[in-house]
């Protein structure tokens, strides 16, 4: 299992672990990038966990622009999940002060939405960085589309 943690100032947490391939027998782009995940959220009075799955693709590619937000400062970086239960938009003020919003559905398209902010900074970020670089690594991108 793997954690990538989005801290904020105050405490609040989200924190995505990514538990496992979810169809380990393929290993082809469709199928073989499915992903089993949990979140973890703390944000002011709210607790939850959640389950979903998500796609090894999607982890990848919200490391470069998470990245160039960190060495900038500035600008937004942007995950979300094929089956929309779980989107991230981070975004840099300049100064170091990075807002991510959050929106996570516990049930696809139908279920209960909480949307949240969890105001972080660039030292928390340099961690997230570094827990999803290890994430893409121990999950990689299967195949091609």
């Amino acid at each position: 299992m793997h954690e990538i943690t989005i801290s904020a100032d105050d405490g609040d947490y989200l924190k995505l672990s990514v538990i496992c391939r979810s169809h380990p027998d393929k290993n082809d782009y469709w199928d073989g990038n499915w992903l089993r995940a949990t979140v973890d959220l703390r944000a002011g009075g709210f607790r939850g966990t959640v389950e979903g799955d998500i796609r090894a693709d999607e982890i990848a590619g919200f490391l470069v622009p998470l990245w160039k937000l960190h060495q900038s400062l500035q600008g937004i970086a942007q995950f979300e999940t094929l089956e929309t239960w779980l989107s991230l938009r981070a975004t840099g003020d300049g100064c170091g002060h990075i807002d991510v919003e959050c929106e996570i559905l516990d049930q696809p398209g139908i279920g209960n939405r909480l949307v949240c902010t969890l105001k972080s900074d660039q030292t928390y970020i340099k961690n997230t960085i570094a827990e999803l670089a290890a994430a893409v690594e121990a999950f990689p991108v299967i195949g091609r589309p």
